[in-house]
C-alpha cells in the first residue's frame, strides 16, 4: 500500500438501524405475534427481517418481516412502522432456509442414526449442506412436515453422495428421499466443508470505510456483510452490499447489491439462490473493528482463486493494490460458491463483481446457466433529478446518445451497448459498459438491464421460494415496468450478467467472473 494511502475502516451506527434491530428483538413477544402462534415458545420461532419499505431517510419507515415457527412450519408476514406498535399479520407460505442451529441440530440426529454408524469417525466423510436445503413432506391433514437436507459424501462408496431428510422434532432420518432421489453424479473438485465448519464468530453487520490518499478522501462508504444484506425478510440477502456510496465528496449511490441469484439446466431444474450464509475463505491480516472485518496484508483468496473450500476467516476482507481496493467476501447456497465483489478505483471507476464456483455435489456436471442481476440504485449528487442515456451503433446524422424517459428494459446488441446516469443538471454522472464476459440473456434470463423508477418496495421482484419449476424461480423485475417517466427523478439501474458453466465444453471465453464497469463521467 503507497505510503500516502490511508484505508480507514470504522464502527458504523445510525439511529435507524439500531431501531431496526430493536423492532427484530420485539416481534416474537408481539401481543399480535403471540396471539396468532399460540403457545409457541416465543424464543423457538424464527425472525427474518425486517425490511424497511419506507422512503429514503424516513425515520418513521415502514417495514415487514416474517416470522415463522418450526414447530408448525408455519410462516406470517409482519408489515408495521418503526414509530407505532401497530403491526398487521398475513398467513404466509414462505419457508426460510435451515438456521446454523437447525443444521447442527440434523447432524446431531444423523450421527445417531444406525445406517450412518459405519461413517462415524471418518475423517474423509463430510456432511454438507445440499440443494434444495429442505425436504418437507405434506402430512395426511394437509399440513406440512418441517425436514432438513444433508448430503453425505463418502469417497470409498460407489455412490458418493447420498442424501437424507431429519426431521428434527421426531429424530427421525429418511435415506435419498425426494427431491434428491436418482442424484448419482460427482462433480467439481473442491471437497466442502461441514456443516459444522467454522462457526460466524459475530462482529459488526455494518462498517463505514474510506479511501484517502495524500490526505484527500476518495471514497466514503458504509458496507454491509452479506448476512445482514438487504432484502432480510425472505432470508435470502444480496452478497455484499455498499451503501451511501460517495466520491470525492459527491453522491453516486444510494444503495449496490444483488438481490436476485438464479440457475437453471438443460433438463429444466431450477433454484434461486440466497447470498447471506457466509463461507470460510483465506485473508490474512488484521481486524481493525472485530470479528467478520480484515483488512489484509496479502491479496484474499476465495474459492474462484485458491480452489478449495477451506479458509481462515469469514466475512469481509479488504485489499488496497494498484490504485483499487477490493471489497470481498464468499458466501455458500448449499453446493454452490460465490463470490460477492466490489472494486473501487482511485479514478472513480466502480467494478462490481460476482464469481460463480462450486464444491463436490452431484448435479453441476449438467450444463446450466447461472443469472446474477445487481440493483444499482443512482442518486448522482442527490436523489430525484437523474437521467439516462444509451448509446448503439453511430449513424451519420443522429446523436451519439439518446435519452430514455420510460421505465423500459434492454438486451444487450449492437443498437444498445453503453448506457449513462447523469444528473440532469450538473451533467456529471456515471457511465455503464458491460464486461466482457456478462453475456446475453435467453429467455430465463428476460433481459440484460430494468431502467426503473426508485420505489421503496422495490428491493428484489418478490420471489421467496428456492426450487420449482422455471416460472417459480424466474426473474420477476417485468412486473415494475409501468411505463412511469425516468426523466429527470430517482432511478434504478437493474444490471444482469449471465454465465454458462458446462463442464464437457469449457471455452476460453467462459468467464467465471461477470460484471461491468462503472466510470465516472465530468467528476
Amino acid at each position: 500500500m503507497p505510503e500516502d494511502l490511508e484505508v480507514v475502516v470504522e464502527p458504523y451506527e445510525d439511529e435507524l438501524s439500531e431501531r431496526l434491530v430493536h423492532a427484530r428483538n420485539v416481534l416474537v413477544r408481539h401481543e399480535r405475534v403471540r396471539e396468532h402462534f399460540g403457545d409457541a415458545d416465543p424464543s423457538a420461532l424464527i425472525v427474518l427481517g425486517p425490511t424497511l419499505l419506507g422512503r429514503k431517510h424516513d425515520e418513521s419507515s415502514r417495514f415487514v418481516a416474517m416470522v415463522f415457527d418450526p414447530r408448525e412450519n408455519s410462516s406470517v408476514e409482519v408489515t408495521g412502522r418503526l414509530d407505532s406498535d401497530d403491526v398487521e399479520l398475513t398467513q404466509s407460505a414462505f419457508r426460510p432456509n435451515p438456521t446454523t442451529g437447525e443444521l447442527g441440530a440434523a447432524l446431531e440426529v444423523l450421527r445417531d442414526d444406525p445406517e450412518f454408524a459405519e461413517l462415524r469417525g471418518r475423517d474423509d466423510v463430510v456432511v454438507y449442506q445440499p440443494m434444495p436445503p429442505l425436504a418437507d413432506v405434506e402430512r395426511d391433514d394437509g399440513t406440512t412436515l418441517r425436514r432438513i437436507a444433508l448430503g453425505v459424501f463418502d469417497p470409498e462408496a460407489e455412490r458418493r453422495h447420498r442424501y437424507v431428510a431429519v426431521d428434527i422434532g421426531d429424530r427421525l432420518v429418511e435415506w435419498d428421499p425426494d427431491p434428491f432421489h436418482g442424484l448419482d453424479g460427482d462433480c467439481e473438485e473442491s471437497l466442502p466443508v461441514g456443516v459444522d465448519s467454522l462457526p460466524d464468530a459475530g462482529g459488526r453487520d455494518w462498517v463505514r470505510v474510506r479511501v484517502l490518499r495524500g490526505g484527500q478522501e476518495l471514497w466514503n462508504l458504509v458496507v454491509v456483510r452479506p448476512r445482514a444484506s438487504a432484502p432480510t425478510h425472505l432470508g435470502k440477502g444480496s452478497g455484499v452490499e455498499l451503501r451511501h456510496v460517495t466520491y470525492r465528496g459527491r453522491l453516486v449511490l444510494w444503495q449496490a447489491h444483488v438481490p436476485i441469484l438464479n440457475v437453471l439446466y438443460d433438463n429444466g431444474v431450477t433454484f434461486r439462490d440466497w447470498q447471506n450464509q457466509e463461507t470460510p475463505f483465506l485473508a490474512n491480516g488484521f481486524d481493525p473493528v472485530g470479528p467478520g472485518w480484515r483488512v489484509c496484508t496479502s491479496p484474499p483468496a476465495t474459492i474462484l482463486e485458491s480452489g478449495t473450500d477451506a479458509g481462515n476467516f469469514q466475512g469481509v476482507a479488504l485489499w488496497y493494490e494498484d490504485g483499487e481496493l477490493r471489497i470481498v467476501s464468499e458466501v455458500q447456497a448449499a453446493w454452490y460458491r460465490y463470490m460477492s465483489d466490489w472494486r473501487l478505483r482511485d479514478d472513480g471507476t466502480i467494478a462490481p463483481r460476482f464469481g460463480f464456483a462450486g464444491t463436490r455435489n452431484p448435479r453441476t456436471c449438467m450444463r446450466h446457466q447461472h443469472h446474477v442481476y445487481w440493483r444499482l440504485d443512482f442518486d448522482i449528487e442527490g436523489a430525484g433529478n437523474d437521467v439516462v442515456e444509451q448509446r448503439g451503433l453511430i449513424f451519420p446524422g443522429l446523436p451519439p446518445w439518446w435519452r430514455l424517459v420510460r421505465e423500459t428494459k434492454r438486451t444487450r446488441s449492437l443498437f444498445a451497448r453503453r448506457w449513462r446516469v447523469l444528473d440532469a443538471q450538473s451533467g456529471r454522472g456515471y457511465g455503464i459498459t458491460p464486461g466482457p464476459a456478462d453475456g446475453t440473456a435467453d429467455a430465463y434470463g428476460v433481459a440484460d438491464l430494468w431502467f426503473l423508477r426508485y420505489r421503496a418496495t422495490e428491493l428484489d421482484d418478490g420471489v421467496g421460494v428456492v426450487g420449482g419449476s422455471p416460472a417459480d424461480t424466474q426473474c420477476r423485475l417485468d412486473q415494475y415496468l409501468t411505463a412511469e417517466s425516468i426523466n429527470s427523478t430517482d432511478v434504478v439501474v437493474w444490471y444482469a450478467g449471465h454465465f454458462l458453466h458446462d463442464q464437457a465444453h469449457t471455452s476460453p471465453h467462459q468467464g467465471h467472473i461477470v460484471g461491468p464497469e462503472l466510470r465516472p463521467i465530468n467528476w
